[in-house]
């Protein structure tokens, strides 16, 4: 019987495509029914975070989505482990089935699933021998393949920027405005908009809107680009990258993201791509942590958010761990 994380892929690879809004609500009621306690917002995560594995695109501001295609890709500086990111559908189980009876060595990996969220789908790798075959091996798996998709999308990675100038509130909606705290992580209720600063509010069909202000001007964003707006604009620091304890491992660790700074969703793939796994978060820390991720790789993600990488020692980590 398939785990609920690989179901829902499954219903969603079948599906093709459609409005989030569906998706969602659908998501949310197979959840229920199978007697998961979700908690508020789950079925958003989920979608998220599935998306940051390789398997839909999003579009939340269209409202839509669509599955990925199936590809089988190298995760970086793995020795040996590719990743099959994308729509798995009946027919790409079956095909898997039959690989890991025939010729091929598959390993299916649970994702850890925080308490209230709606586990997502295992992450199946492919063990290999020889690069050089993996062409192949995607064909015999019905795969396209892309040689390291984390790299190319870390290459690709669009740089911080805010978008086209916007109205400020209309006088009928400025009870719904907030402002964003970066001290306490959270939006709180403004009664002005006047200073500098990222702020939500419900225009008057009750869309939300994300915008900062900088001088006289609003301008367009979405939330997790506009956090690191507000970073940049106080010159404070989000990301931190620690290397793997280990001979030659050097080059690879862990990329640390605080919670109130999530990636925007192309750098939480390219983030999640360098291991095909769903991050680690981390309660005391209060961070999310990107696991096999090369030091270039983080340099790239945090310099195309305008953040200077915080590169820690092992004592330095255990200091902030402690606090």
């Amino acid at each position: 019987m398939l785990s609920i994380g690989n179901l829902l892929l499954r219903w969603a690879s079948e599906l093709g495509g459609g409005r989030v809004a569906d998706l969602r609500a659908g998501v949310l009621r197979t959840a229920r029914s199978r007697g998961i306690p979700v908690r508020e917002g789950a079925d958003g995560r989920w979608l998220r975070d599935v998306s940051a594995l390789g398997h839909l695109d999003v579009d939340w501001r269209r409202g839509l989505w669509s599955a990925g295609p199936a590809v089988l890709t190298r995760v970086p500086f793995s020795d040996g482990l590719a990743v099959v990111a994308g729509r798995r559908t009946a027919a790409f189980d079956q095909a898997a089935d039959a690989a890991a009876e025939q010729w091929a060595e598959l390993l299916w990996v649970e994702n850890e699933a925080a308490e209230g969220d709606i586990p997502v789908p295992d992450t199946l790798y492919l063990q290999y021998d020889a690069a050089e075959r993996l062409p192949q091996d995607a064909e015999r798996l019905g795969c396209a393949y892309v040689p390291c998709a984390a790299l190319q999308a870390v290459s690709v990675l669009p740089d911080l920027a805010a978008g086209p100038a916007a109205a400020p509130p209309g006088l009928g909606n400025t009870h719904t405005v907030e402002r964003y705290n970066s001290r306490t992580r959270e939006y709180e209720p403004s009664h002005s908009y006047s200073e500098d600063g990222l702020y939500r509010w419900r225009s008057a069909d009750w869309v939300r809107l994300v915008q900062v202000r900088r001088g006289e001007r609003f301008l367009s964003t979405e939330h997790e680009y506009g956090v690191y707006l507000e970073h940049e604009r106080l010159g404070t620091g989000a990301m931190r990258w620690k290397a793997e304890a280990g001979a030659g491992r050097q080059r690879v660790g862990r990329l640390a993201v605080d919670w109130g700074a999530p990636l925007p969703p192309l750098h939480a793939r390219a983030a999640v791509l360098c291991s095909g796994l769903q991050p680690r978060f981390h309660e005391l820390a209060q961070t999310v942590g990107y696991d096999n991720v090369p030091l270039a790789a983080a340099q790239r993600l945090a310099a195309s958010l305008h953040q200077q990488l915080e590169i820690q020692t092992a004592a330095a980590a255990a200091g902030k761990a402690q606090r």
